[in-house]
Formats: structure tokens, sequence, C-alpha cells
């Protein structure tokens, strides 16, 4: 039987019996898994059973065959459906909507990564991105993971990985692939019938990458918004936002919305704060 650390009692208990499942049927006795990190809202509080994913790095040893690598995944996407975390294969999914999954980074909430590969502190390594998509992935993301995560099981190695300072050119590149993705769920809006949803998690990825930018951490999304409101006023798009987290219904409106709101975020956070910024190494006490 698998011990896990008290930080996994933390977790909110469906989250916490999705990740003891995953170790009991991949770690095979401390050989198929190094480690187990969650990171996001599961692990820093804000987690809503309904909408929210369960974000997760499963790292391997260095010397894991892609056979086992595969193996690995297919097991923590049946163990995903098995806990009501997936709704089902994309298979069943068109494929404009399969593209916009993939352009929103929606299409995985789990990523499989060597030792090696996690502390080297290379994004594209981590989460499995080609060269020409890393590229364009800012600095934010990997401080953003490694200062919110929790390592449930096995070797605590984010203290371990080197994250580098944040710099204005990330805030310029987060803007840049947020409000893509948001002009591209305005184009289509009528084609997709999670329109509102994606633009939902375009909005919450901005709202966090800027918020980090300020405080160095991550907080649960309802923090988050009140922080925006002090530092620049009322927002109705925010307080939507979360309006729909408790009770989502499709909202052209907000959609259309949702631009202006990411340059107002993007613009405030590029003047506002001194750059470089260094993110603390590990999660921040209490």
């Amino acid at each position: 039987m698998c011990q896990f650390p008290s930080a996994s009692s933390a977790l909110p208990s469906r989250v916490q019996a999705y990740v003891e499942t995953i170790v009991h049927t991949c770690a095979d006795d401390g050989q198929g898994l190094v480690s187990l990190v969650v990171f996001g809202s599961a692990a820093i509080g804000g987690w809503a059973e309904i909408i929210s994913d369960v974000d997760l790095i499963l790292v391997v040893p260095d010397g894991a065959t892609e056979f086992d690598t595969d193996h690995i995944r297919a097991e923590v996407e049946r163990i995903e459906m098995l806990h009501g975390l997936r709704s089902g294969s994309a298979h069943g999914q068109r494929s404009l909507e399969r593209f916009v999954d993939k352009v929103t980074a929606n299409v995985r909430s789990f990523f499989i990564c060597s030792r090696g590969d996690l502390l080297s502190g290379n994004i594209g390594r981590i989460l499995g991105l080609r060269p020409s998509q890393a590229l364009f992935v800012d600095r934010v993301v990997l401080a953003n993971i490694v200062s919110s995560g929790i390592t449930v099981w096995g070797e605590e190695l984010l203290p371990l990985i080197p994250v580098a300072p944040i710099r204005r050119c990330d805030v310029f590149k987060a803007f840049f692939g947020l409000s893509s993705q948001a002009l591209l769920i305005l184009a289509i809006y009528p084609l997709i019938p999670g329109g509102t949803r994606y633009a939902m998690g375009t909005l919450k990825r901005s709202i966090h990458n800027c918020f980090f930018c300020y405080e160095l951490r991550r907080a649960p999304l309802e923090e988050e918004v009140r922080f925006f409101h002090r530092r620049m006023g009322s927002n109705r798009e925010l307080m939507e936002l979360l309006a729909l987290r408790r009770r989502y219904r499709r909202s052209f409106l907000f959609v259309v919305l949702c631009l202006p709101t990411l340059v107002r975020l993007h613009l405030r956070t590029f003047i506002d704060n001194r750059f470089p910024r260094q993110a603390h190494r590990g999660r921040l006490p209490g």
C-alpha cells in the first residue's frame, strides 16, 4: 500500500480519491512513477467540481520507454473516466472541436515527463511540446506550476526545478496567445456548442497569469478576481466568469467582452510591475 504525504489530505476528497487510484494503479511499487504532482486549482483551492480539471504531472524514470508512457497515459485516461473527470473519448467530437481543444490547450489535463525533463526546467520537455510550440509559451506557465504544485506521492522534485525570471515579453507572449484564442472562439462561436466554456477557460488563464506577475503565487480564482477589482475597479466580465462557473449557460456577450478584458488585464500587468520578477521555487507556505 502506497503511503501519501499529509499534503494530499488538503485536496478535495474527490481529487484525493482520483490521485490515490492513479498511484495504486501506475506506481508499480515505485518502478512506474517517480512522483505525482497536483497543481492548479485542485492544489491551491477554488476547484469547482462541475467545471474544473485536475491538473497533474506524472514523473516517470529517465529510462522509461514510449511503451511505458503510453501505458500510463491510457491508464490515467481510464481512471479519469472512472472518476467522472473525463466526459468521454475525443472520437465523439467533431473535427472543429478537436482543433479548438488543441489550440486552447484543453486537450490534456495531465502531462507525463521523465525526471530529467522535469529537472531541466524546459517547459517544452515537461509538457511534451514541439520546439515551435514551446517558443510561444511564456515563463509564467512553469513558475505557476512550480509554486502551486503539491507532490502527493514519491520524490519531492519541485524545489529543484530551475525557474527563470519573468520578463515583460512574457506578459506579451501570454496576451498574444490568449487574445488569439479569444478571437478564434468569437469567430467560430456559432459552430461550437461549448464556445462559452472555451472563452471562460481563456479568461481564467489570463487572470491566473496576470495575478501571478503581481503576487508571484497562485490563489483561488475568487481571490484573484477580488484582487483585480481592487486594482482596476469593478469589472462585469470577471464577475460573470464567476457566475458562469457556478451556473453555466451559453453567453455570446460574455465571449464578445472577453477580448477587451484580456487587453485591460495584460496592459495593467505590463505597466504596473517591475521586471524581471523572480518566482519562488516550491509552494509558498500557508
